[in-house]
């Protein structure tokens, strides 16, 4: 079983409109909901390529009820605690010719007591977990501990994880060395306050995380091209030319795609095809991280994957 982790998940709402106007009252033609949050998106991705998995993270309030049913709706397994505040919902506008406006509510401030429920809470699912998938931001200063101790439980337990954050629970997870992490660019500058400006500064980072004990990184930048790095090199990847519906969940179906080649045993350089074909496939289609594996090969073939001198 993998398990993800979202400390900051949200209750998606999408509002078909004719047009969007400011100052206007405007009137839905159609209201679609879905649960959201970068591990909730993992999760999903990791159940249509038929990998058993579990979601945990805070969910509270009467949203958060909502939020649980949607995910039985789906058949999405999920063990989430309490975390004593609503959860935040989000809400997209979306015009006829692919315009869409979105607007999220802030996160509440999550209590100490139930930050360390769900620490405990993972480390007793780790214990039956091959993976454990640490997604998105943090609610709250008092969250931001939590990647930290879901990696060091995993690295205690010989399992493997990922850390996909940014800011200081990005950094303090960072100290546990989880085995994968995926920033962006845009992470990084935000999180360490300077740029990758260049091929040259990727890799120097990429190094210097390799260094400290991280086994696979992978630095993604939109649709521009993706760098990676392992103990057998340092790749530049390119996804495939689409066109692109709803780049939501790119990464996140990425992060899945290679989760799901290593857990596999495949060669890090296919992983990396995989999931690039992953965070592609999702983009070209509305619905988030449902892709499947025959879709997701098909465009395997398309991506170009170059090794680094």
């Amino acid at each position: 079983m993998i398990t993800t982790v979202t400390l900051n998940p949200m209750l998606d709402k999408t509002m078909r409109v004719d047009s969007l106007a400011r100052g206007q009252i405007h009137r839905a033609l159609k209201l679609e909901m879905i649960a959201g949050g970068k591990g909730i998106n993992v999760a999903r991705q990791l159940k249509c390529l038929g990998v058993s998995v579990l979601a945990t993270g805070f969910l509270g309030g009467e949203v958060g009820s909502i939020f649980e049913g949607l995910l039985r709706k789906e058949g999405l397994s999920h063990d989430f605690v309490d975390s004593g505040v609503m959860t935040r919902e989000g809400v997209t506008y979306l015009e006829p010719n692919g315009t869409s406006t979105a607007v999220f509510e802030p996160a509440g401030r999550v209590p100490v007591e139930r930050v360390r429920a769900l620490t405990k809470r993972i480390t007793k699912l780790v214990r039956k977990s091959t993976w454990v998938v640490c997604s998105g931001s943090s609610p709250s200063t008092e969250a931001d501990n939590v990647y930290y101790g879901a990696i060091s439980s995993a690295n205690k337990a010989g399992i493997r994880s990922v850390l996909d954050s940014y800011g200081s629970a990005f950094k303090r997870g960072l100290e546990a060395v989880p085995t994968m992490i995926k920033p962006n660019r845009q992470e990084y500058q935000k999180t360490f306050g300077k740029e990758l400006r260049s091929e040259k500064e990727v890799r120097r980072a990429m190094e210097n995380w390799l260094s400290a004990g991280v086994k696979f990184i992978v630095i993604t930048d939109g649709a521009k091209p993706a760098y990676a790095a392992s103990s057998g090199g340092q790749w530049k990847i390119q996804a495939p030319s689409i066109r692109t519906v709803n780049p939501v969940g790119s990464g996140d179906a990425m992060v899945a795609g290679i989760v799901f080649g290593l857990e596999k045993g495949w060669e890090f350089e296919r992983c990396l095809e995989f999931g690039v074909a992953a965070g592609a496939t999702n983009a070209r289609k509305w619905p988030v991280a449902n892709s499947t594996y025959e879709e997701i090969e098909g465009l395997r073939k398309q991506v170009t994957v170059k090794k680094l001198k």
